[in-house]
């Protein structure tokens, strides 16, 4: 699957999709075997490579957020997540900030996914054909809606958009946690609009939009982070700049407790394709001296098999639990649990690995970094530990 070749092969002459879940599994297979032996420089990257996402849309993951309806492969949560997530995990296993941008794609598209209660708008109905075409050609979606100061709660956002004169929208304001900028060629980000209490959904084309402030836009700071370091999520000031809002015109957001549990479960995902990853490259090294571990690397490895067990339990039962009632708060518990297990399991492995774990050539100390990274990642762990709270606390009012 050289970079040449074109998603358009995945389609008939009628524009159905010739490719399923397991076809497109068979192809993501066939990409990370010629990933894998170049993981060790893959994790010491510090920025993405565009011909990693042309060949990986060529595989047909784009479609991923795509409904089958429109040629796609995507049904329902219950039905597509699992398959999505199962993607992500083997993707994670070879280049965590690859999978954490690549998961972006499908659960940004939730917002175009999910069918809204009341009728839609015709506008509403030609921006979605339109956003799902780009996904089907190979273009990639992704977020920058995260603001310095508001706690990781997008609706406390601070950046405002005005409605102009020609009918199109502008916004100004300041984002980071751009992930995937310079690969992405739409982004969504969220922002109040003048005169309206509610803030709402817009979608930023960024694919001949230059960084420099010329036309608006100007990176502040490029992404430095130690974990999930390359994953290129800059951060931004926006002056003016040119977005389209989304077409159900402030009703999206209503959509967001059907989303958000499939958001954290796609992320929770990429955690756990780490411990994957983590816990088959110890088993190849500690196995080589089983018999002459000591009895404390013996302990450490037993501690951080049965955490990587107990976040499985976790992972799965979110998994269950999308599309019932009880997802939101399922979700939110089970990534809360994920987050702190892969850190102590983490924890344990180097433990049991000794000092040698933590060297540049060792794989294990940028898990580490990666795994506590994504624990802070929608939803983050603040703003989880609240609603939990309210949660309870509305529980004993009852």
């Amino acid at each position: 699957l050289p970079s040449s070749v074109s998603v358009a092969i995945l389609f008939s002459t009628k524009g159905v999709c010739a490719v399923d879940f397991q076809t497109l599994e068979a192809n993501l297979d066939a990409l990370i075997s010629i990933w894998t032996p170049d993981r060790p420089s893959r994790m010491a990257r510090v920025a993405l490579e565009k011909a990693d996402f042309d060949d990986l849309a060529a595989t047909g993951f784009t479609l991923t957020g795509v409904p089958v309806s429109h040629g796609g492969l995507w049904l329902d949560p219950a039905q597509s997540a699992a398959h999505v997530a199962r993607l992500l995990r083997k993707l994670a296993g070879v280049d965590p900030s690859l999978a954490l941008v690549a998961s972006m794609h499908p659960t940004i598209l939730l917002l175009w996914l999910v069918e809204p209660d009341h009728a839609a708008t015709r506008g509403w109905k030609e921006q979605r054909d339109k956003v799902f075409d780009d996904a089907k050609s190979g273009r990639w979606f992704g977020t920058i809606a995260s603001e310095p100061g508001i706690g990781g709660d997008i609706f406390a956002t601070r950046s405002t958009v005005s409605l102009q004169a020609d009918g199109s929208w502008r916004m100004s304001g300041d984002k980071f946690m751009g992930s995937g900028s310079g690969i992405t060629s739409f982004m969504m980000t969220i922002a109040r609009p003048d005169g309206e209490e509610r803030p709402d959904i817009f979608l930023l084309d960024m694919r001949d939009l230059p960084w420099d402030g010329s036309q608006g836009l100007r990176m502040v700071r490029a992404w430095d982070g130690i974990g999930m370091a390359a994953t290129q999520s800059h951060a931004f000031r926006f002056d003016n700049v040119q977005v389209e809002r989304h077409g159900l015109d402030g009703r999206v957001l209503d959509l967001f407790p059907a989303i958000a549990p499939v958001i954290g479960y796609m992320f929770s995902a990429v955690i756990m394709g780490i411990l994957d990853a983590a816990a088959a490259e110890a088993k190849r090294s500690l196995g080589k001296r089983a018999e002459r571990l000591a009895a404390f690397e013996q302990s450490a490895w037993i501690e951080a098999d049965t955490q990587i067990w107990l976040a499985q339990q976790a992972f799965e039962g979110m998994s269950r639990s999308l599309g019932s009632d009880r997802a939101g708060l399922d979700v939110l518990h089970g990534k809360l649990a994920i987050a702190d297990l892969s850190e102590k399991a983490l924890g344990s492995l180097c433990h049991a690995l000794g000092g040698s774990s933590l060297s540049k050539s060792s794989p294990f100390g940028q898990w580490m970094q990666d795994v506590r990274a994504l624990g802070y990642l929608r939803p983050p762990r603040a703003l989880s530990h609240a609603r939990i709270f309210q949660s309870l606390a509305a529980q004993d009012k009852r």
